[in-house]
């Protein structure tokens, strides 16, 4: 008999038990989560864009950046994360660069005056999405004061012929906030509705 191949023990049948139960619990939390999402929608200058959001978040605000250009805030209050949309991002101009390039080197200029003073030092691009054409880039704050978020991150995505940008300032060490934003930024689509009448 091979001596790694043993029959189970009472404590391993325990420990299969409790990882059953452990999936059973996050699958029922993920189909509890899934029936609280709902969809909205956010009018800029140019279009219309539908997205998904879980039901407790208030409403989207609308906010202008000191140029004058619309931005959404979404989110709960009093969390531990805030987060921003903006539409039709610049890109930096580069011919002959495919947008996915032109994508990282936007969210690299914007960074890249806050790697100095993170815990990582260096950027790293992370790519995301079922057809992966999101990407973003997470700093953490190497002396964060008192009641200061601790994550910085920042990212890009195609919707249709649309650059959508984001932002996330985040204190979730589990990653949770930065799912959730994705999961938000993945949703997003040009809403057709006001196409088809």
């Amino acid at each position: 008999m091979n001596r790694w191949v043993t029959a189970p023990s009472n404590k391993h049948r325990q420990v299969r038990i409790s990882e059953l139960l452990a999936v059973i619990v996050i699958l029922t939390s993920s189909v509890v989560i899934a029936a609280e999402i709902e969809e909205r929608t956010i009018q800029t200058d140019g279009e219309k864009f539908a997205l998904s959001a879980p039901k407790e978040w208030p409403a989207i605000e609308t906010r202008r950046t000191p140029g004058g250009k619309a931005y959404f805030r979404l989110g709960p209050a009093n969390t531990n994360f805030s987060f921003q949309l903006y539409f039709n991002e610049r890109l930096p101009n580069a011919t002959n660069a495919p947008i996915e390039k032109r994508m990282e080197r936007f969210v690299e200029a914007a960074m890249r005056p806050l790697v100095e003073n993170s815990v990582e030092g260096k950027l790293e691009m992370h790519r995301f999405g079922t057809e992966k054409d999101g990407v973003y880039a997470r700093l953490t704050d190497r002396a964060p004061k008192a009641g200061e978020y601790l994550f910085y991150t920042r990212g890009m995505r195609l919707v249709g012929t649309n650059v959508l940008g984001f932002e996330l300032v985040s204190k979730d060490k589990d990653f949770s906030a930065l799912s959730n934003t994705q999961a938000v930024v993945e949703s997003v689509k040009v809403d057709q509705s006001k196409r088809s009448r």
